[in-house]
C-alpha cells in the first residue's frame, strides 16, 4: 500500500544492493591507495598525509583515513572510501557528495556547512553537523545528526537507532536511488527525530509519493508515534512478612515515561516506583493501571489485578517410639519430645502456611549380652542370625506399646595366633625336623598348634637356601693372536672349597688356576662357582677374546692394481688384511708361469714391480696366497697402467 509504515518491501532490495556494493568495495580496495592523516591541517596540505595528497575527488578504489582535525577548502566527491575515526574531525563549507559506489564512515566529528548529498553509503556513529542533508542512498545513523536547514530523504533509507535533530524532514520517491536501496520509495526506521528550534514540534513536513515510516522504532522527541502500554495481566501474592511486588515486572513492553495509578485503595502502593507492599494487606483483589504516553497527546492504558492471599495455620499431635528419634519433619530434625513449628508454602495459594507438630515419646527396652568364642567357631548362630565376625549384633522384638525391644550381642572372637620364622640354611643341613614336620628343602611349611586360650594357633617357617658369595677371578685376557697363552685363576681361594669352571666347546675344569692356548673355538664366556660345606656360591663370569683374528674364509683378495703413482690403489699390502699374527706367502706369476714377485711377512708390499724392481707391464697375472693354516687362495690379478 502506498505511503504505509511497513518496512518489509524495502529490505529485500536493500540487502541485495548493499551486499553488491560491499563486494565492489572490496574488489577496489584490493588495488587501493590508502592515505592516512599524520597531523592536523588542510586537506590539500600534502604534509599531513603519510603518502602524499589524496584527490578532493576520492577515486574509486582509494581510501582516505582521518585520525586528526582536517578541513577541506573545496567541494568533496567520494567515489572510494572516506573514514573519520573516533580521534578525527572533518569539516567543509562546500558541497559534498557521496557517489553511488562511495562509502563515508564517520566515527568522530563531521561538519558540512553546505549541502551534503548521499548517493552511496553513509555510516554515522559519531556526531554530524550538516546545513542541508539530501539522501538518495543509504544512511546507517547510530549517533547524532544535527541539520540546520532540512533533511530530504529522497528515495533513500535512514535507520540504525540514532538521533536526527531537524525541524523539517521531507520524504519522497526517487527511481535513481533504487540501485543502492533496492526501491524507489524512501524509508525511515530506528530514529528519534526532534525539532529543537521551537518552531514546530512536528519535524515531518512534505511526505510525497512512496514512503514508509516504521511507527514502532521511529519517535518524535522520544515520544513514540503509537504508544503501547502492553498487555493486561494478573498475579497472586501473599500478605506475609516483607512480601511485596514490583508492577514494572508485569509490563509486557519496554515503556519509558509511563506511570502507574491505583484504582482501589490499598494505601500500600508507591506510584513513583510501582511497588506494592502486601505485608498485612487484607485478602482480596487490588486494581492498577499503567498509562503510556505517545506523540501528539495520544496514550495507551493497560490494567493489572493483584490478588492478595493470607497465611494458613495447622496443628498435629504425634506419639512415637524412642528409637524413632531423630527424624525429619518438613525439613527440620526432631531429636526429642517437643512442639515444633515450620513455615511452608501452600500448594493452593503459593503463600506461607504455619504447621505445628507436638511430639511425645513411648519407652523401649534394651539389653546387652557379651560372649567370647574361638575363631574356629565362626559362623556363630544367635537368635536367627549367622554371625561371621567379631562385633555387635542387634535383634529387635515388638513391645506391648508397639515399640521395639532391643537385645544386643557383643561377640568377642579369640583370633588364631600366628607366628612366622624365616630360616636360611645350606644344603648340608637338610633335612631337619621342625614342630614334628620334616623340612626337605626351601619353601614354607605351616603347622596347627593349641594356644593357651584353648584355640588353634598357626606357626609358619619360611626356609631359604644360602648361596655363598661369587669367587674373585684374575685373568690375562684378551690375547693378541690365536694360540697365545691365556691364564685365569681364583684370587680369593678357599682351600676347603670345591671349584668348577664351565666354558665353550664343553670346557670343564676343577683347578684353581688354568692356562691354555686360546683358539677361535674356545672364545666366549667362562663361569666359575664353588661348593663349601654343601653350600653353593654365586657364579662369576669372564669373556675370553682374541684381538687379531684373520678369517681367511671371508677374505676377498684385491685383484686390481692401478700402479700409476697417484697414491690411489697403487699397491697391495696384505699385512693390512692379515693382521700382525698370521704368517703368509704371496707369489705372482706372469702368463708364461714365471714367478715375478714373492712376499712374506715383513716384506715389501706389491706395487706393480718385479722382484728385481722392474716395472711390470699392464695385463693379467696369476697369484697364489698361502696362509699359516696351510690353506691358500689363488686367482688372477690385473695390473692397469
Amino acid at each position: 500500500m502506498k505511503n504505509s509504515i511497513n518496512i518489509s518491501s524495502i529490505f529485500n532490495g536493500l540487502k541485495a544492493t548493499f551486499i553488491s556494493g560491499l563486494l565492489m568495495f572490496w574488489v577496489f580496495e584490493s588495488k587501493a591507495a590508502v592515505y592516512t592523516s599524520i597531523a592536523n591541517g588542510s586537506y590539500n596540505d600534502c604534509a599531513i598525509w603519510d603518502i602524499g595528497c589524496p584527490n578532493n575527488s576520492i577515486q574509486s578504489g582509494d581510501t582516505v583515513i582521518i585520525n586528526h582535525i582536517i578541513a577541506a577548502s573545496s567541494s568533496m566527491y567520494v567515489k572510494g572510501v572516506l573514514i573519520v575515526n573516533n580521534t578525527g574531525s572533518f569539516s567543509t563549507s562546500n558541497y559534498m557528495e557521496i557517489d553511488l559506489l562511495g562509502t563515508f564512515t564517520n566515527n568522530g566529528v563531521f561538519i558540512c556547512n553546505a549541502e551534503y548529498e548521499v548517493n552511496g553509503y553513509f555510516y554515522q556513529s559519531g556526531t554530524a553537523t550538516i546545513q542541508y542533508l539530501h539522501n538518495d542512498g543509504y544512511i546507517c545513523n547510530s549517533g547524532t545528526i544535527n541539520v540546520a536547514d532540512r533533511v530530504y530523504n529522497h528515495g533513500g533509507i535512514i535507520e540504525c537507532d540514532g538521533n536526527i535533530f531537524t525541524c523539517e524532514l521531507d520524504m519522497g520517491n526517487n527511481n535513481g536511488a533504487a540501485e543502492v536501496t533496492g526501491s524507489a520509495g524512501s524509508f525511515l526506521a530506528g530514529q528519534d527525530v526532534c525539532c529543537t528550534a521551537g518552531v514546530s514540534s512536528n519535524p515531518f513536513d512534505e511526505l510525497e509519493d512512496d514512503w514508509s515510516i516504521d511507527s514502532v522504532s521511529v519517535a518524535i522527541c522520544v515520544l513514540p508515534l503509537i504508544p503501547n502500554a502492553g498487555d493486561n495481566d494478573s498475579v497472586t501474592v501473599c500478605n506475609s512478612i516483607s512480601s511485596q511486588i514490583n508492577l514494572n515486572n508485569l509490563l509486557s513492553s519496554d515503556n519509558t515515561g509511563g506511570s502507574f495509578t491505583e484504582t482501589t485503595s490499598s494505601g500500600a502502593f508507591d506510584n513513583l516506583t510501582g511497588i506494592l507492599n502486601t505485608q498485612g494487606l487484607l485478602a482480596g483483589d487490588y486494581i492498577f493501571t499503567f498509562t503510556a504516553p505517545g506523540y501528539n497527546g495520544t496514550s495507551d492504558v493497560s490494567e493489572f489485578t493483584v490478588t492478595v492471599t493470607p497465611v494458613l495455620e495447622s496443628e498435629e499431635t504425634m506419639a512415637v517410639c524412642e528409637s524413632a528419634f531423630p527424624f525429619d519433619w518438613n525439613g527440620i530434625e526432631i531429636s526429642e519430645p517437643s512442639s515444633n513449628t515450620v513455615t511452608l508454602t501452600s500448594t493452593i495459594s503459593g503463600c506461607d502456611s504455619l504447621a505445628t507438630l507436638i511430639v511425645s515419646a513411648n519407652s523401649e527396652y534394651n539389653e546387652s549380652v557379651d560372649i567370647t568364642i574361638c575363631a574356629s567357631s565362626l559362623p556363630y548362630e544367635w537368635n536367627g542370625l549367622s554371625i561371621e565376625e567379631e562385633g555387635s549384633q542387634t535383634v529387635t522384638f515388638a513391645s506391648s506399646l508397639g515399640c521395639d525391644s532391643i537385645i544386643t550381642l557383643n561377640l568377642f572372637v579369640n583370633a588364631i595366633p600366628t607366628s612366622m620364622n624365616d630360616t636360611l640354611v645350606c644344603g648340608s643341613q637338610l633335612p631337619f625336623i621342625w614342630n614334628g614336620t620334616t623340612i626337605n628343602g626351601a619353601g614354607s611349611e605351616t603347622v596347627s598348634l593349641t594356644g593357651v586360650n584353648g584355640c588353634d594357633s598357626l606357626a609358619t617357617i619360611n626356609v631359604a637356601l644360602e648361596l655363598l658369595e661369587a669367587p674373585v677371578i684374575d685373568f690375562s685376557g684378551p690375547v693378541a693372536c690365536p694360540k697365545d697363552l691365556v691364564s685365569f685363576e681364583i684370587s680369593d681361594e678357599n682351600t676347603n672349597a670345591i671349584y668348577q669352571w664351565l666354558g665353550p666347546n664343553g670346557y670343564v675344569s676343577t683347578d684353581v688356576s688354568n692356562q691354555f692356548e686360546l683358539t677361535t673355538d674356545l672364545l666366549g664366556t667362562y663361569s666359575v662357582s664353588y661348593t663349601l660345606d654343601n653350600c653353593s656360591s654365586e657364579m662369576t663370569y669372564i669373556d675370553l677374546e682374541i684381538e687379531n683374528v684373520f678369517d681367511y674364509q671371508q677374505f676377498k683378495f684385491p685383484n686390481v692394481i692401478t700402479a700409476d703413482g697417484n697414491g690411489v690403489n697403487d699397491e697391495i699390502n696384505l699385512e693390512d688384511y692379515v693382521g700382525p699374527c698370521a704368517e703368509f706367502v704371496l707369489t705372482i706369476r706372469d702368463r708364461w708361469g714365471s714367478e715375478v714377485y714373492r712376499q712374506e711377512r715383513g716384506g715389501d708390499s706389491f706395487k706393480g714391480l718385479s722382484v728385481d724392481g722392474r716395472e711390470l707391464p699392464g695385463g693379467v697375472y696369476f697369484y697364489r696366497f698361502i696362509f699359516d693354516q696351510d690353506d691358500d687362495v689363488s686367482g688372477f690379478l690385473h695390473i692397469v697402467r
